[in-house]
């Protein structure tokens, strides 16, 4: 295998200023709000609505590429479209109802891609082993990393208008690297190149019991790791921490997924993805049930460290049990429903009630209601 190849250099450009963005917009969203002097309930319901945005957004844009048979030009119509609505944050102030609608639509479109990234390039390197999954991937969580880790500075020191900027600035960049690698088209073979998704299809996702049992328990879990997450800025601000420690955080939270997914690949050749996503799971709950003993911001800095032996396995594990388990024309489709249902159902439930439970019995009480 061509460690050095044009393809993972395009698929790791993609990825990393995917996620630099993602940071950017979507992992200070919440401290933004708080900075405009709303409640914990309203950062919930906010946070819940964007996350279902999400749910639907993910399979919506999921089918569209199964059902267009073609991924790169999804990918590329929504960063533009993205990246063109953010301009009007610049123009709408500090409504509520109006940042929540814009936020909304922009989730819808932008947060459908990533599931749509990892297949793509999941799919690429069925036709081109060259391609290395785990390390595309493992290099956007260094580009997370970095990029939280100077924009937590960049707010502190000149302001969340910054947001705006670099967040235009990441999904153009992304586009221009979407532009690069093949897109993937229908297999050679006769039979299965007529393969072409219906609508009827969906039921065959519904109706496996092997993909439906996983994506139920891991919503399960989901729900107190994204309240983990969605409160972490609340929690930093009661320990004494700033926006730098956050971005600290949040830095120290993507690089420590970095080197589980660049072995991912090793792991699975050697162990079954099933037992890594057990394995996964164990570490998750350590993930969420930690942070309440913190007593200090470097306590809680080095906790988010437990995201590379949680996240940092079960991705890469879930992204291949997933395309191991449904047939290839609903391989987008599936990861996307997946990602959308667990992630996104998560944040919306952990957001709404832990909103409702971190301003009536403090935030403490969210994080000790996840341990139970």
């Amino acid at each position: 295998m061509k460690i050095i190849h044009r393809d993972n250099f395009s698929f790791a450009g993609m990825q990393s200023f995917y996620w630099a963005g993602f940071c950017i917009l979507f992992a200070y969203l919440t401290p933004y709000m708080y900075s405009l002097g709303y409640s914990n309930t309203q950062v919930g319901i906010f946070t819940a609505i964007i996350s279902l945005a999400s749910i639907i957004g993910q399979p919506v844009c999921g089918y569209i590429c199964d059902r267009l048979r073609t991924v790169k030009s999804v990918i590329i119509f929504c960063l533009l479209l993205s990246s063109s609505l953010t301009v009007l944050f610049f123009f709408i102030g500090k409504s509520y109802w109006i940042l929540l609608i814009l936020s909304t639509v922009i989730a819808f479109v932008f947060q459908a891609l990533y599931p749509i990234i990892d297949s793509w390039t999941v799919n690429a390197h069925v036709k081109n082993p060259n391609i290395n999954y785990g390390l595309t991937r493992g290099i956007g969580s260094i580009g997370y990393a970095a990029t939280a880790a100077i924009v937590g500075v960049i707010f502190e020191r000149h302001g969340y208008q910054w947001m705006f900027y670099l967040f235009i600035l990441s999904a153009i960049i992304t586009s221009l690297c979407a532009f690069l690698p093949r897109d993937v088209k229908p297999s050679s073979n006769m039979e299965e190149s007529k393969e072409k998704l219906r609508l009827n299809d969906l039921k065959y996702l519904f109706l496996n019991k092997e993909y439906f049992g996983f994506v139920l328990i891991v919503t399960i879990i989901y729900i107190a790791y994204k309240a983990n997450s969605t409160f972490l800025p609340a929690l930093m601000t009661k320990v004494g921490g700033t926006n730098a420690d956050l971005g600290l955080a949040w830095s120290i939270l993507g690089l420590s997924e970095v080197p589980f997914i660049l072995v991912s690949g090793f792991l699975l050749k050697k162990y079954k993805d099933t037992s890594i996503i057990f394995i996964a799971m164990l570490f998750f709950i350590l993930r969420v049930g930690l942070p309440i003993f913190a007593t200090n911001p470097t306590q809680l800095i080095w906790m988010t460290a437990l995201q590379g032996l949680s996240y940092g396995l079960f991705l890469p594990a879930s992204v291949h049990y997933i395309a191991r388990i449904v047939p290839k024309h609903l391989s987008n489709t599936a990861q996307t429903f997946a990602v959308a249902l667990y992630s996104g159902l998560g944040i919306t439930i952990a957001g709404v009630v832990g909103g409702l439970i971190a301003d009536s019995l403090g935030i403490y009480s969210v994080y000790k209601l996840e341990q139970l």
